[in-house]
């Protein structure tokens, strides 16, 4: 195997290791990220999601590789030029005259300069969820880098499923807890009057045995009249 393509296998597989790696998407997504800047040689990018209402990404991080931007990276960037054009294809898109191209205007003053950029679709059940983008390669982004980004993209998607089933199973988990913690049980000896049949509770308290238990459960007592004492105290018979 030439050393090129090596290469690519050994990031390739590092890249899908990330997905179980890490419990985080954040973290899972920069491991990714790292190894398609590596394979494709971009020195600054980034990694954003699709908000909800569909409008704006939303940037999980960014890297500059170094060259100054002002430009504030929480902010979400609106979905249009070639992020729109890669969303609606649903595949990678790049250009390697950026600067000179109509796309260019719709930077933010502060921008980082981009001598080229590629795009790749982050895609959950069809749907483009997210986004990374590669920029500032030294030659020309070509048809093999965008094939690559996208196969990074994919091992990306997959993260994120893990990283949001993780938070769901978390979510549950402690739902679940807070329930058992609401749930009160009864257990062990509790001492009750031979005669009049009241119970003690743990203070020393002596109670009726339907208010000891209403205390120490979620049981709640509706009163009635069995068919002995119907019989023996009123002389009904059912």
């Amino acid at each position: 195997m030439e050393r090129s393509r090596l290469n690519e296998v050994e990031s390739l597989m590092r890249a899908s290791k990330a997905v179980l790696e890490f419990d985080n998407f954040q973290d899972s997504a920069r491991k990714i990220f790292d190894e398609a800047c590596y394979l494709t040689e971009a020195t600054s990018g980034y990694i954003a999601l699709l908000s909800k209402d569909g409008k704006l990404n939303d940037v999980l991080f960014l890297e500059s590789g170094g060259i100054k931007c002002t430009v504030d990276p929480s902010l979400p960037m609106p979905i249009r030029g070639l992020r729109e054009e890669c969303y609606q294809k649903q595949k990678a898109v790049y250009n390697n005259s950026f600067m000179s191209s109509r796309f260019a205007k719709l930077m933010p003053p502060g921008h980082m300069p981009l001598n080229n950029i590629l795009f790749a679709p982050l895609i959950i059940k069809k749907k483009s969820v997210g986004v990374m983008g590669l920029a500032n390669k030294k030659d020309p982004f070509n048809d093999h880098d965008a094939k690559l980004a996208e196969g990074f993209c994919e091992f990306a998607a997959m993260a994120l499923v893990n990283s949001r089933n993780l938070d769901n199973i978390r979510e549950n988990i402690n739902k679940l807890e807070k329930s058992l913690k609401e749930i009160k049980t009864l257990k062990g000896f509790i001492p009750i009057c031979s005669h009049c049949k009241n119970v003690r509770d743990d203070e020393g308290f002596w109670l009726q045995v339907e208010e000891y238990v209403s205390r120490n459960s979620d049981l709640l007592f509706s009163h009635s009249l069995c068919p002995k004492c119907l019989k023996e105290h009123y002389q009904i018979e059912e």
